[in-house]
């Protein structure tokens, strides 16, 4: 569980950061949940964009991939998603 501190130090990283996932009018599907995934075990922090097409509250969608990839939400911002999640990989510096 992510403290105050922390939330606010990851989204101070994550307004820099391009968007790696795009979610479209399919929603959630099993390949982009595995997208989520490798993504958080390379990067630790990412950030994805909801297209208008999608019709799921995005509270409800970041909760959902949230639980999907067993990351945190670090913040909802308009149409973006911001996840984080501790990444075992090894030599890679760390955020927290």
């Amino acid at each position: 569980m992510l403290n105050k501190k922390e939330r606010i130090h990851l989204r101070s990283l994550a307004q820099t950061l391009p968007d790696l996932i795009y979610i479209g009018k399919e929603g959630v599907t099993d390949g982009v949940v595995d997208q989520i995934k490798d993504n958080l075990f390379a990067h630790e922090l990412i950030k994805i964009k909801v297209q208008n097409s999608c019709d799921d509250d995005i509270n409800d969608l970041a909760d959902n991939l949230s639980r999907l990839s067993a990351s945190e939400v670090v913040t909802t911002i308009g149409s973006k998603i911001v996840l984080y999640k501790y990444s075992e990989k090894e030599k890679i510096k760390h955020i927290l």
